[in-house]
């Protein structure tokens, strides 16, 4: 049974500021927000669909449930992951513009779905056809986590469905552009509250190597949550990791503060190779072990 599940998988092409490259690496958002679940439960299913370029078989390192992988007769999502200096990426498509939407925007199927499934991480494109997903998933009892995408074109009836979804969303956590770009250039604290308003009960604002800012609405508390200190190998995938992380945790009944620490520590654990990090017992054990000794690192923030 899996009880955790995102859906997505982009084979990257990546280009270095050094001008190293390396080719072919997998990536995704959904790939990276389930091996940041991962780390914290053998019950994770990673939902996508491929191209029958695709060997299930290099998944394998990652100890993810594989199951809801399916051949859509398109080819799988590749791009260049083209890195800069300042940490600016920019991504170029190497499909066709309508194979990348239909793979990784359009819903799965509900035979990928396990039956069991509790929580899943779901990134928001605002396409119509994803607030009909996130309602039934919702209404199936499932609590969701889910992420922004602001692509530079978004149109107004893309961002007008983002909002709407968000008010279905347990936990939303998105980086300080797309805050910016929902709730308008503010404090980083009035941002979260008015993301908070909208509906989810945790928001995290995601600050790179700044950490994060986390806000729990009930109990109106605002937590300062470093970044895990690590060697940066490759960014790639940190913030979906994070995500991940903070779902499975706070979903298993750790204190908002337990939950952004096992978040910091699967994104660090991320960033320490080119590519997703191999899953097995003892880097999970090293996970929590990091988790605990960060925790007393978390501060409360005034408001």
């Amino acid at each position: 049974m899996s009880r955790y599940a995102s859906w997505g998988i982009i084979v990257d092409d990546i280009v270095f500021p050094d001008g190293r490259s390396q080719m072919g690496v997998l990536g995704g958002g959904g790939l990276y927000a389930a091996v940041g679940m991962r780390l914290w439960s053998k019950d994770v299913r990673l939902i996508s669909a491929v191209g029958d370029d695709f060997d299930p078989a290099v998944l394998a390192a990652t100890g993810l449930d594989t199951g809801g992988l399916f051949d859509s007769g398109l080819a799988t999502p590749r791009a260049w992951q083209l890195f800069e200096e300042d940490g600016r990426r920019t991504q170029i498509f190497r499909v066709p513009h309508d194979v990348w939407y239909r793979q990784l925007v359009v819903a799965p199927s509900p035979e990928t779905l396990p039956p069991g499934l509790e929580a899943a991480h779901f990134l928001g494109r605002g396409d119509p056809r994803e607030e009909a997903m996130v309602r039934a998933l919702r209404a199936a009892g499932v609590r969701l986590s889910a992420e922004p995408i602001i692509h530079h074109d978004i149109t107004a009836e893309e961002r007008a469905t983002l909002v709407r979804c968000v008010a279905d969303f347990d936990l939303f956590s998105p980086d300080r552009h797309e805050a910016a770009f929902l709730v308008g250039e503010r404090p980083p604290a009035d941002q979260l509250r008015a993301l908070a308003a909208m509906g989810p009960r945790v928001v995290a604002l995601r600050l790179g190597a700044d950490g994060s800012l986390v806000y729990e609405r009930e109990a109106d508390r605002l937590w300062r949550v470093p970044a895990a200190r690590t060697t940066v190998v490759d960014v790639t995938g940190a913030g979906n990791a994070f995500c991940g992380g903070l779902l499975v945790a706070w979903h298993e009944g750790a204190d908002v503060r337990l939950a952004a620490a096992r978040a910091s520590v699967s994104a660090a654990i991320t960033i320490e190779q080119v590519g997703p990090p191999g899953v097995d017992d003892a880097l999970m054990a090293r996970a929590r072990r990091w988790a605990d000794d960060l925790l007393p690192e978390i501060r409360p923030v005034d408001m």
